[in-house]
């Protein structure tokens, strides 16, 4: 049994939603006409599942959905929205705000609980996995680095289940750290409106180690990369596919970034040490609003030296760091070799840093 929350001004749908999942699906329906009261019954005690009308006074339903992905207690959670309009651009609608499933009035209650429980067996899966991406969008501060390193330490650890993704669309260099060559990489993806299952297959590399990695084209992208749209449905794919999915996203809030940031269960906010990388997440923070809060911000020693405190970061930043990960001299030679020292030199500065973030992460 799910304990599923519907949210709809409509009182005779919501007493029609109780009837069908109490009465025939075995469920427990909570029951909301207006999207401030869901939001706070949602936070207070996060039901299984959503059902959101979208037309409702005050909040909207498309708000309520980016509410529900920004708080990490529902971030997680299948949403199901429900919209007076069926068209391909309302279904898309829903979809950019972080719904998984968009049903067009009037339908049959028989087809809306088919849906309900094929979404919360697609949660109950997606409920063991997570997705974990690093951001940071001023360039050069290792975001790349710790992305390489995390996915080989969760290996070493024992996850034995782990995809990294690399959504830069100027030449990424997830697949040259490991030394492969980005070939096949996520470049045909873009041109397919939904990519299948076997289509992201098909566009997966394997290193040595096991690690399944999705690369970025060698020759830049002319344009903004993968769009927004084909994120969503590739980062699915590789939730039920994979036990833990690792994004490298691009130093940009584009389409593809965002649509990154809104599935993921984990996010890491890659920093420096220095003025303008602290200026930088600040204005990121401002620009996230609430969805920045939950992220954990990772103080990153790229280079040698460092022109301020992590003390006196946590002072200008006004939060906690939730790691702090050293200088480490061997990684020029590591991106030589095309080996992470998560791999070829675990006793490192920086493998042994990635041990202990990882174990707060699992």
């Amino acid at each position: 049994m799910a304990r599923i929350l519907v949210v709809d001004d409509d009182t005779a749908l919501l007493d029609m939603a109780r009837v069908l999942l109490e009465k025939q699906g075995g469920h427990e329906a909570v029951l909301s006409a207006d999207g401030e009261e869901a939001l706070a019954i949602a936070r207070e005690n996060p039901p299984d599942l959503a059902i959101i009308d979208v037309m409702m006074p005050g909040m909207t339903g498309y708000e309520l959905c980016r509410q529900l992905r920004a708080s990490p207690e529902t971030a997680a959670m299948p949403i199901l929205v429900l919209t007076a309009r069926g068209q391909p651009v309302d279904r898309a609608a829903a979809l950019e705000v972080g719904a998984d499933e968009h049903v067009a009035k009037p339908f049959e209650m028989s087809d809306l609980l088919d849906r309900v429980n094929e979404l919360l067996e697609w949660g109950a899966t997606a409920a063991r996995s997570r997705i974990v991406v690093l951001l940071g969008l001023r360039g050069g501060v290792g975001v790349t680095t710790l992305a390489v390193n995390l996915a080989a330490t969760l290996l070493r650890e024992g996850r034995d289940s782990v995809c990294l993704v690399d959504l830069c669309p100027s030449s990424g260099h997830v697949a040259l750290q490991l030394g492969l060559r980005p070939e096949p990489n996520w470049k045909k993806l873009a041109s397919i409106a939904t990519p299948d299952a076997d289509a992201v297959e098909g566009a997966l590399m394997e290193h040595r180690s096991g690690l399944r990695v999705l690369a970025s084209p060698i020759v830049p992208v002319v344009g903004e990369g993968l769009p927004r749209s084909t994120v969503e449905t590739v980062l699915g794919t590789l939730r039920e596919r994979f036990e833990i999915v690792v994004v490298d996203t691009p130093s940009v809030l584009g389409g593809a970034t965002m649509a990154a940031l809104e599935a993921a269960t984990n996010t890491w906010l890659v920093m420096a040490a220095e003025p303008a990388s602290i200026q930088t997440v600040l204005g990121t923070g401002r620009a996230l609003g609430e969805q920045a809060d939950a992220f954990s911000v990772i103080l990153n020693q790229a280079a040698p030296g460092q022109a301020v405190s992590p003390r006196a970061t946590e002072q200008v930043l006004k939060r906690r760091l939730a790691g702090n990960t050293p200088f480490d001299p061997g990684q020029a030679q590591a991106l030589a070799r095309g080996q992470p020292l998560a791999f070829g030199e675990p006793d490192s500065p920086l493998a042994k840093a990635m041990n202990g973030l990882v174990k707060t992460l699992i």
